[in-house]
């Protein structure tokens, strides 16, 4: 059976849901959606404006919270939970208003999350002559190896 195209202005009846999308109007390649009639707009609303303040009671207190984490994720761990966990104790101390507790708390993470810089620092300056010493002394047996009859296995 061959199709013939659509009446114009006659609508198919769709069985079904029925959903409220507005209609398009197709024009050449631009498709735009057009409103429904008689759409009523919407009441007119008061503009609602959002104010911001400063609590006066929380004063603000260096936790030292990103160099803690900075300490426990990029140099030595064991030592910076332990000043991620100074920052946070600091920031509770600070939001429940116990400001001197807080300052404390802070200057320790402070201080474990240094050690933690430092230590890593130490540890890996160490480890790195250890390497050095142990490539070159390798090294250096590879270079001898066979001068002498004594370290040969073929004894030449």
């Amino acid at each position: 059976m061959e199709q013939t195209p659509p009446i114009p202005g006659y609508t198919v009846p769709i069985s079904g849901p029925q959903y409220n999308n507005p209609p398009l109007q197709v024009a050449g390649n631009d498709v735009q959606l057009q409103p429904y009639p008689n759409q009523q707009p919407y009441p007119n609303q008061q503009p609602q404006i959002l104010m911001v303040q400063n609590n006066p009671e929380v004063e603000y207190v260096n936790t030292n919270e990103i160099l803690s984490w900075i300490s426990c994720l990029c140099f030595f761990w064991p030592i910076g939970i332990v000043a991620v966990l100074k920052s946070r104790e600091s920031e509770k101390y600070r939001l429940s208003g116990n400001i001197e507790n807080a300052r404390r708390s802070g200057e320790a993470a402070k201080k474990w999350a240094v050690a933690s810089i430092v230590i890593q620092t130490v540890l890996g300056i160490i480890i790195m002559v250890v390497s050095v010493v142990t490539v070159a002394n390798n090294v250096n047996d590879f270079n001898n190896y066979g001068r002498n009859s004594t370290d040969t296995y073929f004894g030449r």
